[in-house]
């Protein structure tokens, strides 16, 4: 009887044991690094901001050597490029045009006195690129040569619209670029007179052609 009652004893005392050991005992929590997952899908406010698509129209975003005819002889000219009224950028020469913007447009206007000319981008309420061709045609009131042409780095389609309103030097003449990216429809305006098509003319093509929309 006293050995089963020692034996009990000392199980209840192990039991004991047991239990404060568990007690006492650090739990160990396993550490679970959270990762972020990639997003599947952009907003318009993330992608713009993604893309340096907020900064305002006419912003600076850098100089760059472009290569320009000067008659015959190319020349190398610094060139400014700016932010234009949606994705994409221009660069002109700071030294020939000043640069105005809106978040409807963007006008490069002539430095020197006197010399009537600019470029214009603006966006357009057309349909399609044919309607705004025609629309041009019609409110010039003059015989137009209108072909399909492409403009810009990327050579964008465009439908391009040209007249003069004479043919002395004090004429003006006016050449309209007409096309569409990510659906939305662009007007580039091109004005100057006759006598200064040889030379502001050329000018103002060649910021047309550093047009440039962000990919992304």
């Amino acid at each position: 009887m006293r050995k089963v009652k020692f034996l009990t004893l000392c199980v209840l005392a192990a039991m004991g044991l047991s239990a404060c050991g568990k007690k006492d005992a650090e739990v160990s929590v396993p550490h679970v690094e959270v990762v972020e997952q990639p997003k599947i899908s952009q907003t318009e406010e993330e992608k713009e901001a993604e893309l340096g698509l907020e900064t305002a129209p006419g912003t600076v975003l850098g100089q760059e050597e472009v290569t320009v005819m000067e008659g015959e002889e190319p020349k190398t000219v610094l060139y400014t490029r700016v932010r234009g009224i949606g994705d994409f950028s221009l660069a002109y020469d700071a030294e020939t045009f000043s640069v105005e913007a809106s978040a409807d447009s963007l006008t490069f206007q002539a430095l020197e006195e006197g010399v009537p000319a600019f470029v214009r981008v603006e966006r357009s309420d057309a349909a399609s690129t044919e309607d705004a061709a025609d629309q041009v045609v019609l409110e010039s009131d003059e015989e137009c040569t209108v072909e399909d042409v492409t403009v810009g780095e990327g050579e964008y389609p465009a439908v391009w619209v040209s007249y003069a309103e004479g043919t002395a030097d004090t004429e003006r003449t006016c050449d309209v670029y007409i096309f569409r990216y990510n659906d939305i429809l662009y007007t580039v305006q091109m004005d100057c007179t006759v006598g200064d098509y040889e030379k502001i003319g050329q000018a103002e093509q060649m910021i047309l052609s550093t047009l440039r929309f962000d990919e992304g």
